[in-house]
């Protein structure tokens, strides 16, 4: 057997995190472009607008000025 008939380690390394790399991309792609009933996308947080919070505390208000 000759020396290019064989594959060597790194080549083989190679191939295998290749391969690994493009399920993983192609994982992604079917996940992003999937199609999903527009009933069951979920929004999962809404921060609340700081004006609509009902416990929210009004400023204080600015100290007097120093006497001198």
């Amino acid at each position: 057997m000759r020396k290019a008939d064989r594959m060597s380690v790194g080549k083989a390394a190679g191939w295998t995190l290749g391969g690994l790399l493009l399920g993983v991309l192609a994982g992604f792609a079917g996940e992003l472009f999937r199609r999903q009933p527009a009933a069951k996308i979920q929004q999962r947080y809404v921060a609340p607008e700081a004006a609509e919070t009902p416990d929210a505390r009004k400023p204080a208000p600015a100290p007097a000025p120093a006497a001198r």
